[in-house]
């Protein structure tokens, strides 16, 4: 009975994810209030369970050797603060004058324009939102590129791909996922997966410097030349960069913030301090450093929107993931399948894992995979001795194709301000993301952060 009401809870919140009949946030907590009361009713056991599993999925778990470990409060706090943080720092303008450089350097040239899209979408993306992502990116660009002749597919690559690696930033959504659903520190996990995203970053600079080139022979420009735009176009562009929002920006700031920016960084990587302390004392004084009381609470309130939409997904996937194992949902779906998969296969689980990322995350929903498919699954690689680092490692592999998927919703905003059909983009992102989704494999298994089992 358990076993089948597992399954039943995993099923319902994915078919109803997946056909837009509830928000992720509504049936993290309806489907698994629902089932977990069915449970509770059919076993014997009184409602008040369902108040202690939710505690324990949000604010922490209690482990048969008295361990304490976290739930999902303190990775929604980190979530919640990155967000608000770089958000502020797009809005004093800290990424401006590097934007504005790189496209003053360009002058023209089709090659330094593209590697100017590639750097400059790379440093945009850190705020982890796909929507503010395309909407500057596109407002810079597409003018540029329609001036000078050149392809908007192009474009569209070169802020999707960097797009795609920088989703898997701390503060992003599939390793916040991955590791609220394993307990683990989403800075720990961050680390062991910077070789993968290192190698694939340099391979994006490549696709970069590739495109440029084949630019270059097709518009006919000249090395040395000075370029088809003329310097009027280049001023254009930087004042729609430093115009945008000018009220908002502080450039007399700009060291301070970009000082600031720094060592919170230096501080997060090397693990003097926790994400969530790091990026709420960043927060704090960044509001403190650049606006007034006024300003600052129209700031948050600004903001806010992105942070509390993801961190509120994070805190109802505790009330889910807290009745799925609570109530023994999670063990007794994971046995039943561990019984069917042969002993012969089960050092395997990690490979097979990474390999079914990459259809899951295409074909549904992240938080119908993260919530729905890998708790299920953890557990059936940790029986087989797969650490849990290694299962995160494992699923996020498909994160190379992610952006494929229709179940992306501002992917079709991305297409329409490149002027690009489903079909086409779906041809071109396959064409440059493949070779990532090899590094991605690859790279993990010669570390041995993805092992094989052979």
């Amino acid at each position: 009975m358990v076993t089948i009401l597992g399954y039943l809870l995993v099923a319902t919140f994915m078919v109803l994810v997946i056909k837009q009949k509830l928000s992720p946030f509504t049936g993290l907590i309806a489907v698994s209030l629902g089932v977990g009361a069915a449970l509770c009713l059919l076993t014997g056991q009184p409602l008040t369970n369902l108040l202690v599993w939710m505690k324990e999925g949000i604010f922490y778990t209690q482990h048969t050797n008295g361990k304490i470990g976290l739930g999902t409060v303190n990775p929604t706090l980190m979530i919640l603060f990155a967000i608000l943080y770089f958000s502020l720092m797009m809005n004093v303008g800290l990424f401006d004058p590097l934007c504005a450089w790189l496209i003053r350097r360009a002058n023209g040239d089709p090659l330094k324009i593209t590697l100017a899209t590639f750097i400059t979408a790379a440093a945009v993306t850190l705020d982890g939102d796909g929507t503010t992502t395309i909407i500057i990116m596109t407002t810079a660009f597409v003018p540029l590129y329609r001036q000078m002749g050149m392809k908007l597919s192009n474009l569209a690559m070169l802020i999707i791909l960097p797009f795609g690696l920088g989703n898997c930033l701390p503060w992003g959504g599939p390793l916040a996922r991955a590791a609220a659903v394993l307990q683990l520190d989403v800075n720990d996990l961050f680390i062991t997966l910077l070789p993968v995203l290192g190698i694939s970053f340099i391979y994006v600079a490549a696709v970069a410097f590739i495109m440029g080139k084949k630019e270059r022979v097709r518009l006919g420009y000249e090395p040395g030349s000075h370029g088809i735009v003329s310097r009027e176009d280049v001023d254009t562009m930087v004042a729609r960069i430093h115009d945008h929002h000018q009220e908002l920006k502080r450039p007399r700031l700009l060291w301070l913030n970009l000082l600031l920016t720094a060592v919170l960084l230096v501080c997060l990587m090397s693990g003097l301090v926790s994400g969530a302390m790091a990026f709420l004392v960043g927060t704090a004084l960044a509001l403190m450093l650049n606006y007034t009381v006024p300003e600052q609470r129209q700031r948050l309130i600004a903001n806010g929107g992105d942070a509390i939409a993801v961190a509120s997904i994070i805190v109802a996937a505790g009330c889910f993931l807290g009745v799925f194992r609570g109530s023994g949902m999670a063990a007794a779906v994971a046995q039943h399948l561990a019984s069917l998969i042969p002993a012969s296969m089960g050092s395997h689980s990690a490979i097979l894992l990474a390999f079914l990322s990459i259809f899951a995350l295409y074909a549904l929903p992240l938080d119908a995979y993260y919530f729905g498919v890998l708790p299920v699954i953890a557990p059936i690689a940790h029986s087989y001795g797969i650490t849990p680092t290694e299962i995160g490692i494992a699923s996020v592999m498909g994160q190379a194709l992610r952006h494929a998927s229709p179940t992306v919703a501002w992917l079709y905003l991305l297409m329409d301000r490149t002027e690009m059909s489903f079909w086409g983009y779906q041809k071109t992102f396959f064409k440059w993301s493949l070779p990532i989704q090899a590094i991605f494999i690859v790279v993990a298994i010669i570390t041995g952060q993805l092992p094989t089992g052979l």
